[in-house]
């Protein structure tokens, strides 16, 4: 029962020090490089090139990569 009470002040601890940080603070680093709006544009233009289906499908599928990659792997065992 110590250890439980021991256990439960120490999350109490950690959870009041999380929210007493600053937001903000674990963000961009300071020597993190900010684009320009030119070189952001030289960087996306190429996008624009794609159907919207496409995009979709790759956007999504960016979200989840451990899934995409185990969909791709059960795709290689179904075929070999």
């Amino acid at each position: 029962m110590k250890t439980r009470g021991r256990c439960l002040r120490t999350l109490i601890f950690i959870m009041v020090l999380v929210m007493a940080v600053p937001p903000g603070t674990f963000g961009q680093q300071a020597d993190s490089k900010v684009f320009k709006q030119e070189e952001l544009d030289q960087m996306l233009a190429p996008i624009a090139l794609y159907p919207d289906d496409l995009l979709t499908q790759v956007l999504m599928a960016s979200t989840y990569p451990l899934e995409v990659v185990q969909a791709g792997a059960l795709g290689k065992a179904e075929q070999g």
